[in-house]
């Protein structure tokens, strides 16, 4: 879909899930731009069509953006729904202040224990965005640059409960601590990985060639939304990019593949003036990554962690999820031919180790 006039939406019925799609982007441009090359109509949604966008936008955690979108426009619901927007709204707001003062205050903590962190994701990427505070919010994600090993007694010594993955509540908000910003699954590319963040940690196009390894490692195991999607968007239209040094970095990491199926989703749907380092694709590729987006979504990791947790038998648990990796590393194999490879793998031989 490019540059299409809403003229052209309008003549499909707004109780479709294609025409609802339609509307639904349309919006979160305008939330992620500020404008669309799209000429705006009269939008005639009925209640329910209001209801399912408003739904959708929560489950692929773009709602403050797509709200602020919706305000751009004459279109409304009704005056109920309406408010229920605006408090939600606020909510993400409030909430992204008390997460900021929060990432501050744990740097400044860890800082005073010589140890060196920074924040990846959350705060660092919602900088890019149009209006920042609109982001939907999550855990805080902080990696330790310098003084990994002090951590641990860092956090008895606070008081913390904490589980192996350094898991803290810390009152109202998690904070997830890592000792590396990304890895992958493939051990020899990883090693390389890991060389490239030692050497140029605080380089840009390395950062976003992260996003995008994180991105995909969530698609094989998880599942991903549009939360993570736009993250990539908004660095690519905004960041200060080397393109050249970009495209060497997807390369090196092989990651190209991946990285024009995804450009192309994210000009289909996003909108165009991107400075792609590859061209994009527009292909079957393509299509398997927007249906893994739209219909899996952040549910995959929810459904996952139930039938686990309806599994007490280790067995049956490695064997429900063996069979999971299998299917799920085949069908993303056009996507991600040696991750997908590892990933099955070193998912099977970890959980074997624990019987």
């Amino acid at each position: 879909m490019k540059n299409q006039d809403l003229k052209r939406m309008k003549a499909q019925q707004p109780s479709s899930d294609d025409a609802r799609l339609r509307y639904f982007f349309y919006f979160l441009r305008l939330g992620l731009w500020g404008k669309s090359s799209e000429k705006e109509e009269d939008v005639s949604l009925e209640e329910n069509d209001w209801g399912w966008l408003f739904a959708l936008s929560r489950e692929q955690a773009v709602s403050g953006v797509w709200i602020d979108g919706v305000s751009q426009t004459a279109c409304r619901p009704s005056e109920a729904l309406w408010t229920q927007y605006i408090f939600h709204l606020l909510h993400i707001e409030r909430t992204n202040v008390l997460l900021a003062k929060a990432e501050k205050a744990w740097l400044d903590r860890l800082a005073t224990r010589g140890i060196e962190a920074e924040v990846f994701k959350g705060s660092s990427v919602a900088c890019w965005y149009r209006k920042p505070q609109y982001r939907s919010y999550g855990d805080i994600d902080l990696v330790v640059r310098r003084g990994w090993e002090r951590v641990e007694a860092f956090l008895m010594e606070e008081g913390y409960i904490y589980h192996p993955c350094f898991v803290v509540q810390d009152g109202k908000v998690v904070v997830e601590l890592h000792p590396r910003r990304e890895r992958v699954y493939n051990p020899l590319l990883n090693a390389r990985l890991q060389r490239m963040l030692a050497t140029d940690p605080s380089g840009m196009e390395l950062y976003v060639a992260c996003l995008l390894l994180h991105l995909r490692r969530h698609m094989l195991g998880y599942g991903i939304g549009l939360k993570q999607v736009c993250d990539v968007a908004v660095m690519l239209h905004r960041a200060p990019l080397d393109e050249r040094k970009l495209a060497e970095v997807l390369r090196r990491l092989h990651l190209v593949r991946f990285s024009r199926a995804l450009f192309g989703f994210i000009e289909t749907h996003l909108g165009e003036g991107f400075c792609f380092p590859f061209p994009p694709l527009h292909n079957r590729a393509t299509q398997l990554l927007g249906n893994i987006v739209l219909h899996d979504g952040y549910r995959l990791k929810m459904e996952r962690e139930n039938l686990s947790a309806g599994k007490h038998q280790a067995w049956k648990r490695i064997g429900s999820n063996a069979c999971f990796w299998l299917i799920r590393s085949v069908r993303l194999w056009r996507l991600m031919p040696g991750e997908a490879f590892f990933f099955l793998v070193q998912k099977t031989m970890s959980r074997l180790w624990t019987i």
